[in-house]
């Protein structure tokens, strides 16, 4: 979540308008922050050049001005300044890092050209992803400028998240959005992702709500809102969330419907689950699975419809390829009293198989049959359960019940 999401593209713009504080040449009395005419033309070539992209001429320019400038002064100090700008734009950060810092030991810029170097060094290193070496540069630079830079500020805020120092980041990603008109969408994401890193959920919860107002289109917004409403327990508010970008169209993955409808099981709302999830399942962006239409039946069965819930468990039972189901609803029509479906849903229970405890199916079994007065059928079942263990002794109760019974054969 923490992965930079700045650009480092617009740090070297500085660098191609490297000239412009050179742009005079040296004349009778002048101090020692102009250069002689010698190497003004050779920079206005190197510009030239820069703008056609011919980085390796420029280079080659450089590189013989800066063996022919005098040491320490501060004609080596520009030299340097445009070497490094010429590998920063061919991307070769270590090579620019190495002659801007050579250019600032030198200590011959101008104090505006120095904190713009600074400036430069601590953006080269963020490029470098040497994010302590950025931290010790562009700190001291926010605090020799006056006039809070919002760019820098985000700049610093990325190194400190880099180095997993999220608290020292906060102070400067909030500074740039506070100091800002419109704040890129991406502050506010590393707002964001400092908050949750620091498992402030409230905050994070604030963030969200903003982005959601600026950005209603983008889900992942809904989602994460929820999300953190959550983490908080305040299942109410996630509800409400989720089934507003539900009404929105936003929430139209399996996964997305299937978190709204747990939610309403958690805040005890089993009816408004099942409209959803049986509308969704017709629909077909929920799939026609056992597992899912197994969620209706106790969605159903929790809001007390059962003929619903019987419905729905019957169509989980016959996508099951296991027995299991068939008996739950075996077992929930004998406490309906409805002793024909109960047999035929145990006895399709039995014919797949695969069940935890067949006793209790043959005893639910041989209760339906017997209540219908098929005693045959009942004993044979009885007999069955008979073999398990839990069900030894129910199952002989009843055996000596029907044999007691006259007349005893049916």
């Amino acid at each position: 979540m923490l992965s930079s999401p700045f650009s480092i593209c617009w740090f070297f713009l500085c660098f191609v308008l490297i000239l412009q504080p050179v742009i005079g040449y040296a004349k009778e009395g002048d101090k020692s922050t102009t250069v002689s005419p010698s190497l003004y033309k050779k920079l206005s070539k190197v510009e030239k050049l820069i703008e056609k992209k011919a980085y390796s001429q420029a280079q080659q320019i450089i590189s013989k001005a800066l063996n022919s400038a005098k040491k320490g002064s501060y004609e080596e100090a520009v030299t340097l300044r445009t070497s490094a700008s010429i590998y920063a734009l061919q991307e070769k950060y270590s090579k620019a890092a190495s002659a801007l810092s050579k250019c600032l030991a030198l200590k011959t810029l101008p104090e505006k050209q120095e904190q713009q170097a600074l400036l430069n060094l601590g953006q080269i290193y963020m490029a470098m992803a040497q994010y302590n070496k950025a931290v010790k540069v562009l700190q001291p630079w926010l605090q020799s400028n006056p006039r809070p830079d919002a760019e820098i500020s985000i700049l610093l805020a990325n190194a400190y998240a880099q180095l997993k120092q999220y608290r020292k980041a906060l102070p400067h990603v909030e500074q740039a959005i506070k100091t800002t008109k419109k704040p890129a969408e991406s502050w506010y994401q590393l707002n964001l992702a400092l908050y949750v890193e620091l498992e402030n959920y409230s905050a994070a919860a604030r963030i969200l709500q903003n982005l959601v107002a600026r950005y209603p289109e983008k889900k992942q917004y809904w989602s994460q809102l929820a999300s953190v409403f959550q983490q908080l327990k305040n299942y109410k508010k996630a509800v409400s969330i989720r089934s507003l970008a539900y009404k929105k169209g936003l929430s139209t993955t399996e996964k997305e419907i299937l978190e709204l409808v747990n939610l309403y099981f958690t805040i005890d709302l089993p009816y408004k689950a099942a409209q959803l999830l049986k509308t969704e399942l017709n629909s077909g962006r929920v799939k026609n699975n056992s597992k899912n239409w197994e969620m209706l039946a106790n969605a159903w069965t929790q809001a007390k419809e059962f003929d619903h819930a019987t419905q729905a468990l019957g169509k989980a039972s016959k996508l099951n390829p296991k027995g299991r189901l068939y008996q739950q609803l075996g077992r929930i029509y004998v406490e309906q009293e409805k002793w024909g479906l109960a047999v035929k849903a145990l006895n399709k229970g039995l014919l797949k198989g695969n069940l935890k405890q067949p006793g209790n199916a043959y005893l639910l079994l041989g209760m339906s049959q017997y209540e219908q007065k098929n005693i045959k059928p009942a004993r044979q079942a009885f007999t069955n359960a008979r073999k398990y263990k839990r069900t030894r002794k129910a199952a002989g109760q009843w055996l000596a019940y029907i044999a007691s019974d006259k007349p005893a054969d049916q």
